[in-house]
């Protein structure tokens, strides 16, 4: 079987990732942000971007900080959330590299950046 050119620097370069989902319940009457649902962990190549915005799912121009390219993935949309170590990065667009269901690439924020992701509660 021949590997393609992504799939090797996927397999040699390639981070650990989990894509969770981000919900936020009333615990002891306060808000508080709970994540669930963590996919297994998956390979993704990341590279961390400097003045780059994109549109999120709400046509908000969001400060993208990170591109992640993986294996496509028909359950990871802008909902949801990547863990990278002790990191959580917002997914703000996800796209379909090529429109071929083999490759997507994900425009990304760290945790902080964005008063409004974490205000959202």
């Amino acid at each position: 079987m021949v590997m393609t050119l992504f799939a090797r620097n996927l397999a040699k370069y390639g981070k650990d990732v989990i894509i969770e989902d981000r919900d936020v319940k009333v615990i002891n009457g306060l808000p508080t942000e709970v994540f669930s649902n963590p996919t297994p962990t998956l390979k993704a190549i990341m590279k961390t971007l400097t003045g780059v915005a994109v549109f999120d799912s709400t046509n908000t121009e969001r400060v993208a900080t990170h591109r992640l390219s993986m294996d496509f993935r028909a359950d990871v949309t802008a909902e949801r959330w990547v863990k990278f170590g002790t990191k959580r990065i917002k997914i703000l667009n996800v796209e379909d590299c090529c429109e071929d269901e083999k490759v997507m690439i994900l425009m990304c924020t760290e945790r902080g950046l964005d008063s409004e992701v974490v205000n959202e509660a």
